[in-house]
C-alpha cells in the first residue's frame, strides 16, 4: 500500500516537474492543469479509498478467523457436555434400576412382615383360646370341688369363714354378689382363695333385690343422682355389679 502511495506521488512529481519543463516550449493552458490536478487527486482519493476497504476487508477475515475460533472451542465445550451428560445419564439409569431392585426387596420385607405379623396374631388368638379354656376348665373343676365339699359335708374352714363374711358385706353394705366376690378375693380385702369365695357366694341366701334397692336409696339421697345414673351404677363393673334385672327392681321402686 505504501508502494502504491509512493508511485501516486512520484507521478505527480513528474508531471508537475514536466509541465515546469514544458513552459519556455510549450505553452500549457491553467485550465488543462487544473484539470490534471483535480483528476490525479481523484485517483488519490479512489487509491485511499481501496485502501480503507482492504483494511476493513482484513479486519474483517480477523475476525471472521477468530469467531471460527471461538466456534471451535464451543463445539469442543459442547461435545465434552454432551459426553458429560451422557455419563450422568448412564448414572441416573443405574440408580434406578438400584432405586427399583430396593423397592423390590422393601415390598417383599413388607409382604413377610404382614406374613408374620398374621402368624403372630392367629398365635396369639391360639393362646387365648387356649388360655380361656384352661381357665374355663379350673373354674369348673373349681365349681365341682365346691359342689362335691358342700355335698359331702366336707367343707374347710376358710371356705366357712368366706361364707360369714359375705353374710357380713351382704347386711352391712348392701353389696351384690359379684361384688362381694371380688371383695373376698381382692389382696386389698378378705384375701380369700377363689374356691373359698366362690363357694360363699353359691351358698350365701340373700335377697338381692333389696340390696340393690337400699344401695340405689343411699346413691339417690346422699349423692341427688337421676334414676338413670343410679342405675348406671348399680350394673357398671366398676360400681355396685348388680345384675340388670335387680338393677332394674332398684329404680322402679324407688320413693
Amino acid at each position: 500500500m505504501k508502494r502504491l502511495l509512493i508511485a501516486v506521488i512520484f507521478t505527480l512529481v513528474l508531471i508537475v516537474g514536466g509541465c515546469s519543463g514544458e513552459a519556455d516550449s510549450d505553452t500549457v493552458s491553467s485550465e488543462e492543469l487544473s484539470e490534471q490536478i483535480s483528476q490525479l487527486e481523484s485517483d488519490k482519493e479512489q487509491l485511499e479509498e481501496e485502501v480503507e476497504n482492504l483494511k476493513e476487508e482484513n479486519k474483517a477475515l480477523q475476525s471472521q478467523g477468530i469467531n471460527e475460533d471461538v466456534a471451535e472451542e464451543q463445539e469442543q465445550e459442547i461435545e465434552s457436555m454432551k459426553e458429560e451428560n451422557e455419563a450422568l445419564q448412564t448414572e441416573i439409569e443405574t440408580l434406578e434400576e438400584e432405586n427399583d431392585e430396593v423397592i423390590n426387596e422393601n415390598e417383599d420385607l413388607i409382604n413377610q412382615v404382614a406374613n408374620l405379623e398374621n402368624e403372630l396374631s392367629s398365635i396369639e388368638s391360639e393362646s387365648e383360646a387356649q388360655v380361656a379354656k384352661e381357665d374355663t376348665a379350673e373354674d369348673n373343676i373349681d365349681e365341682e370341688e365346691t359342689d362335691n365339699a358342700a355335698e359331702n359335708g366336707d367343707v374347710p374352714k376358710e371356705w366357712e369363714l368366706a361364707l360369714e363374711s359375705a353374710y357380713t358385706y351382704a347386711e352391712i353394705m348392701s353389696m351384690s354378689k359379684a361384688g362381694i366376690y371380688d371383695q373376698l378375693v381382692s389382696e386389698y380385702g378378705e384375701n380369700f382363695p377363689p374356691e373359698a369365695a366362690q363357694y360363699a357366694v353359691d351358698n350365701i341366701e340373700w335377697d338381692w333385690n333389696a340390696n340393690a334397692l337400699e344401695s340405689a336409696k343411699t346413691y339417690r339421697d346422699m349423692m341427688s343422682m337421676s334414676n338413670a345414673a343410679v342405675y348406671d351404677q348399680l350394673v357398671s363393673e366398676y360400681g355396685e355389679q348388680f345384675t340388670a334385672e335387680e338393677a332394674q327392681y332398684a329404680v322402679d321402686n324407688l320413693d
